[in-house]
């Protein structure tokens, strides 16, 4: 799918960006503060997209020891329990990153002046597409009582 290109594309751009800072660093002796900022931006996104992929995939950390002794009616109890704590999360994630957006708005990063927006927008867009991405799972759960 097309996000976890972006999450690669993400993860390519903050290695060139760390080894450059390094290489600028200590063999050039020369600092950028632009590759700080570059880095985090691409972090910060890598993350909150690559957390929505996770909720794709059902890859997020789960207690397999504790719950492969449930029995079916527990395990898909539980199952359900997660998918909709995943739902509400989501949605925690869009309703933060929506009200920080007037804050947001106003704020430009030091050397790139870039505006925090782009950072911000990393969680409800996260945040909507962990939504968007465990609603068939949750249907799939729901469908199977």
């Amino acid at each position: 799918m097309i996000v976890d290109w972006i999450c690669l594309g993400l993860m390519v751009a903050l290695v060139v960006d760390v080894f450059l800072g390094v290489f600028s660093r200590y063999v050039l002796h020369a600092t950028f503060q632009w590759y700080d900022e570059v880095a985090r931006l691409c972090f910060v996104w890598m993350v909150f997209l690559g957390a929505a992929v996770a909720v794709r995939r059902g890859a997020h950390f789960r207690l397999h020891l504790l719950i492969d002794r449930f029995g079916p009616r527990l395990r898909h109890a539980t199952d359900l329990a997660v998918s909709l704590l995943v739902l509400v999360f989501g949605g925690v994630l869009v309703a933060g990153g929506v009200a920080m957006y007037p804050v947001a708005r106003r704020q430009v990063t030091d050397s790139l002046e870039l505006s925090m927006l782009w950072f911000h927008g990393a969680l409800p867009i996260g945040g909507a597409l962990m939504i968007l991405f465990s609603l068939p799972h949750l249907w799939r759960l729901l469908r199977a009582r």
